[in-house]
């Protein structure tokens, strides 16, 4: 069984040790999702790592900045993984990930034929790091993997975004403003070390700076109700004399 699951999933387990690659099958649990379910969800702190047994996963981009509204800019078939460079990285989920819908014009004539389950085996995200720990070599290789993969799957979300299309368009013509021979389509692979800020999880000391500020308008605010209700005592007073 575990030669079976380590073969179906070569393109993860060829580069690590033998020693992790049983851990991590030992240490798996099975989830069992309906079609039409979100897996992870937009900023979302991701907690397990999925490997694809049965089914198919849709990748969207947020549905805020979508060009084409509800349109996968991937998939994901049997025997795919994802989850890895989020947890590796200590990364947010910018993409959502979803097991695959009925078709929507099926359901309404009612010949829409019911969807098998997807099936994933899942390592959750204490264990594969406390395993990293142990194998180090392995997390070097996997966590470097993980972020070809993740520039990849950037890639792929730019296609049906909003603000990387605009973004192109202004570098465009602020190049055609300085030189006109310049014929780069500012489409530039980045860093992979390099993240979006909406895949930057939360720190503690940003944390307090957020709630300093909130306490401070909290605290103005109550300054100019209290100056208010003195006002309107002052008002009182004086109407009464």
């Amino acid at each position: 069984m575990f030669k079976e699951f380590e073969r179906s999933f070569n393109h993860f387990f060829e580069e690590c040790e033998r020693g992790f690659t049983n851990e991590l099958i030992i240490a798996m649990y099975c989830r069992i999702y309906t079609p039409g379910k979100v897996v992870i969800s937009y900023k979302s702190n991701v907690k397990e790592m999925y490997f694809i047994r049965q089914g198919l996963v849709e990748v969207f981009n947020n549905e805020n900045d979508e060009i084409q509204k509800e349109k996968p800019i991937l998939y994901l078939p049997k025997f795919s993984y994802f989850g890895d460079y989020q947890i590796l990285s200590n990364l947010k989920s910018n993409i959502v990930f979803k097991t695959l819908s009925p078709n929507n014009d099926d359901d309404r004539s009612g010949t829409a034929e019911p969807m098998p389950d997807i099936i994933f085996m899942c390592i959750s995200k204490n264990e594969l790091l406390e395993l990293c720990d142990l194998f180090p070599q392995t997390a070097e290789n996997i966590k470097r993997r993980s972020l070809e993969r993740r520039q990849r799957f950037m890639l792929q979300k730019n296609t049906n975004s909003k603000r990387y299309k605009d973004k192109i368009e202004n570098k465009k013509q602020d190049q055609s403003s300085t030189s006109i021979d310049n014929k780069n389509d500012g489409a530039e692979e980045m860093p992979l070390d390099e993240f979006y800020s909406d895949e930057e999880p939360e720190n503690f000391e940003s944390q307090k700076e957020d709630m300093k500020m909130y306490l401070n308008k909290l605290n103005k605010r109550i300054d100019t109700l209290v100056d208010a209700l003195k006002e309107a005592d002052t008002k009182m007073a004086s109407m009464k004399d």
